[in-house]
């Protein structure tokens, strides 16, 4: 979803507590992926903090390779990967399959500790297909679309994972 603050505001109050879900369907296949927005709490996690060059997963590259090339069709600059919060996003995604439910982070600061920025957002999603089907839900639905081409966003981490057939994606934005 789209969101936007200083690190030193956190989303609160009436609008944090809302929880939107939407489900899309693609095709007339059963194929589907789903996108979720809740102020549900969940565990935080620190960012690595070894400079070591951090593999980030297939699903979780070609998700990248996909925003990037969405971003491409609309003339939006390519993000560049945080391979080091992509472990961080990998977590995320994996804590929501554990509770079988979608969440967003809590806590901004604690994934950006450190880092300078000014805009945030964050999609999550699940399909029991590929990472494609993923991909054009969000840009299917209007608040993950604008997480997706908005310019104030010049870095992405990107967290799957795959359980019991079900792939699970964290897509951090910030700029």
């Amino acid at each position: 979803m789209t969101d936007q603050r200083t690190p030193r505001r956190r989303a609160r109050g009436t609008a944090a507590s809302l929880a939107i879900v939407a489900i899309l369907t693609l095709g007339a296949s059963p194929a589907r992926a789903s996108v979720v927005r809740s102020a549900e709490v969940q565990p935080s996690y620190a960012v690595p903090s070894s400079r070591a060059r951090t593999q980030v997963g297939s699903d979780a590259w070609q998700l990248f390779k996909l925003t990037n090339a969405s971003r491409g069709r609309f003339g939006v600059p390519n993000l560049q990967l945080n391979r080091a919060m992509s472990v961080v996003a990998r977590r995320h995604s994996a804590a929501m399959a554990r509770a079988g439910a979608l969440f967003h982070t809590s806590d901004v600061d604690v994934y950006l500790h450190g880092i300078q920025w000014h805009a945030w957002g964050e999609n999550v999603g699940y399909t029991p297909t590929d990472v494609a089907s993923v991909q054009t839900a969000f840009m299917h639905s209007a608040p993950h679309r604008a997480n997706i081409l908005n310019r104030a966003y010049h870095h992405v981490a990107i967290g799957a994972v795959r359980v019991d057939r079900m792939l699970w994606v964290t897509v951090f934005f910030y700029g």
